[in-house]
């Protein structure tokens, strides 16, 4: 009866030893004492752009949890369809384009109209298959984990994307090894040294061709799928020179509504835009840029609360109103409360695609400063089974993003524009992170490190990604505010007045702009 008890007493002791362990571990990865902006280390070339990696063995990425990749798509460039365990965030950092998510289980919504041809009424097999969504500039893309997908550019530039792979989220039943399942091409390894290609003559054949479908028999492959070796063959894709990009040289022609009509819900909102009808062919419509803000217009500060506070009522109509047009799909108040109604929206109705950089759509918004615009499981529903948000920052020149912290999420910055001054501090008191931030670089801001931000000449502008749906922030100007003055006297040793400026002194929000003179706002009103 003693041996079994101290075999399980051992098994237990072991279990919980390892288990400490890895914490220990764990904790360890997380105690950074110095933070880098990190440059990408793997570059792969293919006939129709490049792929870049940001190495997972860097601590800040294993701290975080994630790993970030940057796709360059040259004009008629398509990006093969591939899946990865972990779900995506991917911003469009430059130019436009079309997705196709493939959702399992979901029809085939965009197809041709079947015609008979001849005398004798021969029948003509046409194409059918799933919504494609378009996407430019500023987009955000929320693509979930095993859901297969490919990318198109079909403008007359390049298109560069920033994608976000959360390999610590739930949905990853694997390690936090990254890995891209690509069902197509002859793909190099995107990530070295974390998809090792299995050893042994008995591999060598599997391995060759690269891709998913190479890990069968030709023959069997032919039998699964019901076609001929010959296409067997080239589904395994052999070329070596087929990678994950490639280019259709004669363009793409798919089965899709005029670009008007193919535009995602949030096109309706923009106010004094009209967009020209896109051809199948998916034609470039116009050269138009972005609206931009005029900086010298004066207009006070606009915060997230005070928008909440000004349209909750209208919000809920037009919310109630598109579920009537919709004929009840989604998720509705329930008498404001917040409850389901009962009726799901459809997954293969989700919305997916958001656009974060349109001036329009900012939560905090300052003339001289900038702006910044959330993106959460609140205003794009589906982020709240891919547990991401994203965050998107546009500071003027010398404008500043006082000092805050995410409270509940890890946060990866990547600039599209510009450079800033960037500082990170930890819970000691010290600055693991004070340099310049540029254009193409990435730094990780682990969570509850206090951050600031200050632009440069030619401004700064930036997203981050966060590894929570509903990723709050909190500013210390906000924290101060929210302190009784008798506190912050005993706590700092300032006198009165000097609380008071503490307090009430600059802008309620955490954009700042060094020219602008210190306004003092009455203690009588609410802050």
């Amino acid at each position: 009866m003693a041996k079994p008890f101290l075999l399980s007493l051992s098994l237990c002791f072991l279990f919980f030893t390892s288990s400490c362990f890895a914490l220990f571990h764990k904790l360890n990865e997380c105690q950074l004492d110095k933070i880098n902006a990190l440059e990408p280390d793997n570059r792969v070339e293919s006939e129709g752009g490049s792929i870049e990696t940001w190495s997972s063995k860097h601590r800040e990425l294993q701290c975080a949890g994630v790993v970030v990749v940057k796709r360059t798509l040259n004009p008629r460039g398509l990006h093969l369809p591939s899946y990865t365990p972990a779900p995506q965030l991917v911003l469009i950092a430059e130019g436009e384009g079309a997705i196709g998510i493939t959702i399992p289980g979901c029809s085939e919504t965009y197809e041709e109209a079947h015609s008979q041809s001849g005398q004798g009424r021969r029948k003509i097999q046409l194409d059918r298959h799933q919504k494609i969504r378009h996407f430019k500039q500023g987009d955000i893309i929320a693509i979930p984990p095993g859901i297969p997908y490919w990318s198109y550019n079909y403008g007359d530039r390049r298109v560069v994307a920033i994608a976000l792979i959360d390999t610590n989220n739930f949905a990853n039943q694997l390690d936090a090894i990254p890995r891209v399942f690509y069902l197509a091409g002859n793909p190099d390894t995107q990530l070295p040294g974390t998809q090792g290609k299995q050893q042994g003559k008995e591999q060598e054949e599997e391995d060759e061709g690269g891709n998913v479908l190479s890990g069968f028999p030709k023959r069997f492959l032919a039998q699964a799928l019901s076609v001929e070796e010959e296409i067997a063959d080239k589904l395994q894709s052999p070329d070596e020179e087929k990678k994950q990009i490639v280019k259709v040289r004669e363009g793409l022609s798919v089965v899709s509504p005029t670009w008007k009509e193919g535009q995602e819900e949030e096109e309706e909102e923009e106010e004094g835009e009209e967009d020209e009808p896109r051809s199948r062919k998916h034609r470039r419509p116009r050269g138009g840029q972005e609206e931009e803000e005029v900086e010298e217009e004066e207009r006070e500060t606009v915060t997230r609360e005070h928008r909440q506070r000004r349209r909750p009522r209208k919000e809920e109509e037009e919310e109630e109103e598109e579920q009537q047009e919709q004929g009840g799909r989604g998720k509705g108040k329930g008498k404001g409360k917040g409850n389901s109604n009962g009726l799901e929206e459809s997954i293969c109705t989700l919305k997916l695609v958001e656009n974060i950089a349109r001036p329009s759509r900012a939560d905090l918004y300052n003339p001289r400063a900038g702006r910044i615009s959330t993106l959460d499981s609140l205003t794009l529903p589906v982020l709240r089974f891919l547990r991401l948000s994203a965050q998107y920052v546009v500071l003027y020149k010398n404008g500043i993003y006082a000092p805050h912290w995410n409270i509940n999420a890890n946060g990866v910055m990547y600039v599209t524009r510009g450079s800033g001054k960037v500082r990170v501090v930890n819970c000691l008191g010290n600055s693991v992170f004070n340099g310049v931030l540029k254009r193409g670089q990435l730094l990780v801001v682990p969570q509850n490190f206090l951050v600031s931000q200050q632009a440069e000449e030619e401004g700064f502008e930036y997203v981050v990604f966060k590894t929570n749906d509903r990723a709050t922030s909190s500013h210390v100007k906000q924290v101060f505010r929210s302190i009784p003055a008798e506190v912050l006297a005993n706590a700092f040793g300032l006198q009165q007045s000097q609380v008071s400026q503490l307090k009430f002194n600059g802008n309620r929000g955490p954009l700042v702009h060094p020219g602008s003179q210190p306004r003092s706002i009455p203690r009588s009103l609410p802050y």
